[in-house]
């Protein structure tokens, strides 16, 4: 008996909602023309509906199809002629809403895919009709959707041959590539006459026109090919006018054409998908290129995966003729007779990739749905491990060099590769993955493989499947994830047992490590990844493998990409290691690559770093905490020889050689400070190395950045004295003699102690009053002495802190000369020094001559003025009040600075320094020998000369040595503030790894502890002094 709403004809079909159903259903009943009609269409209805899963949304979908219909009885009546159409109809109804979406929108296609069998027709013919449509139009988006309309017409007359009756998944991507096959030869047509009829047609400085061919790859070029799967395309010419860049812009715009018509809105779903990323120059932006220059690439690039690409390659679209000259010059590439150690490496990492992916679950996670295409043991692991079998053997096998999977292990067989139970399995079971992805891509609108997570949905797509309790009225979801999961097990089994049978070996095996497999891999697994990264303290496991790419891609175009990649994939494992013990591996591992692709060479600098153990932890220590060195690496990629003579030479370079190398660097050279910047970045590198590694003591890291520096300013000084000279006449006194520029470095520069930073501290004295004398051959111009050192102080020092493209060489002050008017920066001798002698400069001025050095005039002269600034702090008239001054301005000094400042903070290095000075003018008369150069050179002859005892020296030498070296490396990190200790605690990491301390907080424990001991001393001092 028929419910409330439910007509008594259509009781037993199982609706869900049946009184909504029902009368969609007598909407259709009611188009029929005569009362026989609705008859036997009742009847029809109720024996095809009561057979659908979803009998409910068949018959909305059909009721929303004919009521689009112009002329619904001329359909009804295809019904009754072709008895099986409303069933297929209603069968593609109830399984897709895409399809069923695509028939509503467009009822005309109804006829010409059900009513009646129509024969597949030559390609070029179908081509033709498209092409003939797509003449009526110049509009691209007019011409996009007839290809879109012509495309989905097809994919719905294969979908339902394929669910109605039962074409073989094999046959349908065969169907579906041919169909890609003509909107893609169809879409290149229009574009090519577009772009002509626009901007006229390409010539050749010969008169001919360049041609075009389409090569498809994977899936695509192989025929296997699911619903929506991308198609992998690779464009192509044989040769353009390189010198007419209007010629690669044609088809440049040529590829973005063609692939706006295929596919539409690119920010939306759409029937057809394209993929160019195996192009061979798309990493760096270019879609199409030669099929000369596409040929040599891969060649010489071509990696062991991109042979296995190609192996399904075919000429898709454009020039039959030179799409087969390319594949048929790259046979011997892909089908290698004899494979070279770099190759022999790669096919071992896929080998060893898939034999680890036989042990893997079938999902990352029992939340995740599983992938039909990802999953091991799923449609990628078939395809690889049967393109493995190919390539491997395929070059002293013929038969085996087959584009379809089915053929393939066909051929495999046949030549004894394969047992008839593999090949058999293999077939069946890769049929059976794609049957489901295919049921997956029309019932459910999923393209990637993901089965559903819901139940219902799992349950709909067992009854499409067939797979059914035992009364066959229920689906059996539970049989069907049973089922999947026996079949990829069952591959994954298969897959191992292949690759354990497969000999690949030269020598002795030797176990890669994950690392290397990783790196040889195309598509690494995701899961393998993230632990391994993260097994070296990488948080970002997807940026770690992007920087690791890079490593292994050689910059420079006419290097090895191979060499270099196979190379670093050896090196990778151990300095991974290396690099999971800094503080920031993430950040190391980003310095790296801005090092490695600033120097090229990529190859040579995996080969230094595997073969020699003590660079490789150089380079990461560089990375990991030292940008100021990776910085000189990376602005002057040639220094790389700087880094390992470091290793190598066990000194410092000394000042001799330093002032030597600079003279001949500089000799002949028309930029001067460009020659300079360069030389003292080279010494820098050089110093900051040993420094790094411990090799040094700071006094002698110190000496040779002060010696650096002074060998740069005598250079300035030489040149500007040289240009002063050939204007102004050569300097001479009122007897003839010649009269030098004299300079005198001060503070950290004069007592050869400077950092990495420091700014420099200097005077310029001359030697004698007088006049300039006319060189032979010279302008006629002269001028005073005093003028002539002046212009060529502030020459040098303009020099010097010029901040030009290259930045400043040094920050140089002249502060310590006694200006009477503004702009002196030059006096004489004799009048700097009279003033110290009449005593009329203040305290700081004799604090600071207790380091003065003189750096530059003849060495006699050198040797003279040294003397006698000796003489003058030697005979300073001590008073206790001096002492009182030094520490009032001491304490002026500690109030403009934090307390954390390691300078001049309390117990900063300025307290053991004004303690060296104070007591150099203290006992400077009775013992001249206790001036000295530097200060703990000064502290130690105190020590001897018993002006310090021995527990005081010892205090200030460690506080002062501990202080200095943890400012040099705040220099090497950059850190902002160049005097104290950061507070972000990984900057306080990275600071303890470079001074190789435990913690960040043990260096600023040892800081305190020597700050205090460092102010106890001088205050003592300063006590002893005053009283």
């Amino acid at each position: 008996m028929a419910s409330a709403g439910v007509p008594s004809w259509a009781a037993s079909i199982p609706f869900a909602k049946a009184p909504r159903s029902c009368q969609r259903l007598e909407t259709v009943v009611a188009m029929a023309s005569d009362p026989q009609q609705a008859g036997r269409l009742r009847q029809d209805l109720v024996n095809h509906l009561s057979t659908l899963y979803d009998p409910d949304s068949a018959a909305e979908n059909l009721t929303r199809f004919l009521q689009a219909c112009r002329d619904p009885d001329t359909v009804l009546k295809t019904f009754d002629r072709s008895h099986g159409s409303l069933g297929s109809l209603l069968r593609l109804f109830s399984i897709s809403q895409t399809l069923a979406n695509r028939f509503i929108s467009d009822p005309e296609s109804f006829q010409f895919d059900f009513s009646g069998d129509r024969p597949l027709r030559p390609g070029l013919l179908v081509v033709g009709d498209l092409v003939d449509e797509l003449s009526q139009t110049e509009n691209l988006k007019r011409a996009y959707s007839v290809i879109r309309g012509f495309v989905a017409r097809e994919i719905s007359r294969i979908a339902r041959d394929e669910f109605d009756r039962g074409t073989t998944p094999q046959e349908v991507g065969r169907m579906l590539a041919r169909t890609y096959d003509v909107a893609l030869e169809a879409a290149l047509h229009f574009t090519l006459e577009r772009l002509i009829a626009r901007r006229g047609k390409p010539l050749r400085p010969d008169g001919t026109s360049p041609e075009v061919t389409v090569i498809g790859l994977g899936n695509y070029g192989g025929e296997e090919i699911g619903y929506g799967v991308p198609l992998n395309l690779i464009f192509l010419f044989d040769s353009i006018d390189h010198r007419n860049s209007w010629h690669r812009d044609f088809y440049e715009t040529m590829v973005d054409d063609v692939i706006s018509l295929l596919c539409g809105d690119p920010h939306q779903r759409d029937i057809i998908v394209t993929d160019l990323r195996q192009g061979p120059r798309f990493e760096v932006g270019v879609k199409i290129c030669s099929f000369r220059e596409a040929a040599q690439i891969y060649e010489t690039s071509g990696r062991a995966w991109q042979r296995m690409k190609f192996i399904k390659a075919r000429v898709v679209a454009g020039s039959q003729a030179l799409g087969h000259q390319f594949l048929d010059r790259l046979k011997p590439w892909i089908y290698r007779q004899y494979t070279g150690g770099a190759e022999f490496s790669e096919l071992q990492a896929i080998q060893a990739k898939l034999t680890r992916r036989t042990e893997e679950p079938t999902a990352e996670d029992a939340s995740q749905p599983i992938n039909l295409v990802h999953a091991p043991g799923g449609l990628r692991d078939l395809e690889d491990a049967v393109a493995f079998l190919q390539i491997l053997h395929g070059g002293y096998l013929p038969m085996l060099r087959q584009h379809s999977f089915y053929e393939a292990v066909s051929s495999l067989r046949l030549e004894n590769c394969l047992s008839e139970p593999e090949a058999n399995v293999l077939a069946e079971h890769y049929a059976r993955l794609w049957r489901l992805h295919h049921q997956l891509s029309i019932s459910f609108d999923q393209n990637n493989g993901d089965l559903p997570t819901l139940k219902a949905d799992k349950q709909r797509l067992a009854w499409h499947l067939g797979i059914r309790s035992a009364d066959d009225h229920e689906p059996d979801a539970a049989k069907f994830i049973e089922l999947l999961e026996n079949t990829l097990a069952q591959n994954r089994l298969l897959i191992r047992n292949l690759m354990s049978e497969t000999r690949l070996e030269r020598s002795p095996r030797i176990e890669q490590a994950v690392e290397t497999e990783l790196l040889l891999d195309p598509n690494p697994d995701h899961l393998t990844v993230e632990k391994t990264m993260r097994g070296h303290g990488l948080s970002s496991p997807d940026r770690a493998m992007e920087d690791l790419a890079a490593l292994s891609t050689e910059s420079v175009p006419f290097l090895s990409p191979h060499r270099c990649r196979h190379a670093f994939a050896s090196v990778a494992p151990q300095l991974l290691k290396e690099i999971s013990r800094t503080p920031d591996p993430d950040a190391t591992l980003a310095a790296l690559v801005q090092v490695a692709d600033s120097l090229g060479a990529k190859a040579t600098l995996w080969d230094l770093l595997g073969s020699h153990q003590p660079t490789m932890e150089l380079v990461v220590r560089m990375c990991a905490t030292t940008p100021y060195l990776t910085n000189i690496l990376i602005d002057n990629p040639g220094m790389v020889d700087e880094l390992i003579d470091s290793l190598l030479v066990d000194h410092l370079p000394s000042a001799g050689r330093l002032d030597a190398h600079s003279i001949e660097l500089c000799r002949g050279a028309t930029d001067v400070n460009q020659i300079l910047h360069g030389f003292k970045s080279s010494a820098h590198l050089t110093i900051g190395v040993r420094d790094v590694l411990g090799k040094e003591t700071i006094e002698s890291t110190q000496a040779a950045i002060g010696d650096t520096a002074e060998a740069c300013v005598r250079r300035l000084i030489e040149r500007e004295h040289t240009h002063a000279a050939n204007r102004l006449g050569d300097p001479v006194d009122t007897e003839g003699n010649p009269s030098e520029l004299v300079t005198i470095a001060l503070g950290k520069f004069g007592g050869r102690e400077p950092n990495y930073h420091s700014d420099l501290d200097a005077i310029f004295l001359y030697s004698a009053e007088g006049e300039t004398q006319r060189r032979v051959g010279g302008r006629r111009t002269t001028t005073s002495n005093h003028l002539f050192f002046n212009q060529v102080a502030r020459a040098v020092i303009d020099r010097v802190n010029d901040a030009g493209p290259l930045g400043r060489l040094f920050e140089l002050d002249s502060r310590m000369v006694p200006f009477d008017s503004e702009g002196v920066l030059s006096i004489s001798v004799d009048e700097f020094l009279s003033r110290f002698r009449k005593d009329i400069v203040p305290l700081w001025q004799r604090l600071a001559l207790c380091k003065a050095r003189v750096i530059s005039g003849s060495r006699l002269l050198k040797h003279r003025i040294t003397n006698e600034l000796i003489e003058v702090i030697s005979s300073t008239k001590w008073t206790s009040q001096m002492a009182v001054d030094t520490g009032t301005m001491r304490l002026q000094m500690e109030q403009t600075a934090s307390k954390e400042n390691l300078k001049r903070g309390e117990g900063g290095t300025v307290d053991i320094e004004l303690v060296a000075q104070l007591l150099t003018l203290r006992h400077a008369n009775e013992n001249p020998g206790i001036i000295q150069t530097g200060t703990t050179a000064t502290l130690e002859s105190l020590r001897e000369s018993k002006f310090l005892s021995p527990d005081e020296a010892k205090t200030l030498l460690e506080g002062y040595r501990t202080l200095r070296r943890t400012e040099a490396n705040l220099r090497l990190m950059n850190t902002p503030a160049r005097h104290e200790l950061p507070d972000d605690d990984q900057a306080m990491a990275n600071l303890a790894f470079l001074m190789g301390e435990a913690t960040g907080d043990a260096i600023r424990e040892r800081c305190e502890a020597v700050r205090v001991n460092n102010r106890r001393v001088f205050n003592e001092v300063l006590t002893r002094l005053s009283t």
